[in-house]
């Protein structure tokens, strides 16, 4: 099971994040890579409706293939199966992986339709680190593109995989770097964003209605600001409407959150570019301070 805490970068140097991750705890490995990673799935996209992610990763003469089973990602915590085997080509080999991965589907008609989506290629500062409370996490500060139907995006991201220990020292890890560099919660895995940058993919829909609780309004709210900055119609009332249902859940549990939560919603109302402005306060330290102070406050990391 890979469990990980995923966040998005914004105008963040490099080699002082790397340094201070180093601070942080004992480092037990330092490494860095290009990787080269290809997905698959078949023309009818049999895998991504089983909710199965398929790739071939290369780095230097090694190649491994993957494939992630269906798991949860709603909050910027993502929790997916993961199988990995060695191979020698570039192409997958899908009797290598445990055939209940396959929920019934004949693996042969499978391998014969597969073919190849998109591409994420990116060069990789892994860390192995060790926390002072025993946690030990597997740290990917990762910089390169995705590549899809001749378009690109930009891969920009900080992993923290728990490899053993307390996913909190993880979120308590995250939230001393929010301190000082600019980062935010990513809600979408780099082979989501693939699909949908080949046009294969919907983009999740808008989160219109006020949160029933804390987990779904950071969701919506992770949701409705990819929205805004794509220009969506209607995100920028959906994005105030999480921001004022959650600032009413926490009114009374911490009002100076609740506070923060309200302004955030208000500022992008009064902004004559409310995107433009979106855009501002990501890049701030504040933005990324908020999201994770609210993740703190979820029930699994809370021992409820």
């Amino acid at each position: 099971m890979e469990i990980e805490l995923k966040l998005l970068l914004t105008q963040v140097d490099r080699n002082e994040l790397v340094s201070a991750l180093k601070q942080a705890g004992r480092t037990k490995s330092d490494q860095t890579h290009f990787l080269v990673n290809r997905y698959f799935d078949t023309p009818e996209l049999t895998l991504r409706h089983l909710d199965v992610g398929l790739r071939v990763r290369q780095k230097g003469e090694h190649r491994e293939q993957t494939v992630k089973t269906a798991g949860s990602s709603d909050t910027g915590v993502h929790r997916r199966p993961e199988y990995n085997v060695d191979i020698d080509g570039d192409w997958p080999d899908l009797a290598l992986f445990p055939v209940e991965v396959w929920q019934g589907e004949e693996v042969a008609a499978l391998q014969q339709a597969l073919t190849e989506q998109f591409a994420t290629n990116f060069r990789r500062h892994a860390l192995e680190l060790e926390l002072a409370g025993g946690t030990l996490l597997e740290v990917a500060l990762d910089c390169g593109e995705v590549l899809a139907s001749g378009k690109s995006e930009v891969i920009d991201e900080l992993e923290l995989e728990l490899i053993r220990g307390d996913l909190g020292e993880a979120l308590q890890l995250a939230s001393r770097l929010a301190e000082r560099f600019n980062l935010r919660l990513g809600q979408a895995s780099k082979a989501a964003r693939g699909y949908r940058l080949a046009g294969l993919s919907p983009q999740p829909p808008l989160q219109a209605e006020q949160p029933q609780d804390l987990a779904s309004g950071l969701a919506g709210w992770q949701c409705n600001e990819h929205h805004l900055m794509l220009g969506t119609q209607g995100a920028l009332e959906a994005l105030v409407a999480q921001f004022s249902g959650l600032s009413q859940q926490l009114f009374d549990r911490e009002p100076a959150l609740a506070v923060r939560l309200a302004a955030l919603g208000q500022g992008l109302m009064d902004a004559p570019d409310p995107r433009e402005r979106l855009a501002q306060v990501m890049a701030t330290t504040a933005y990324g301070q908020t999201q994770l102070a609210l993740l703190a406050l979820l029930p699994e990391f809370q021992g409820e």
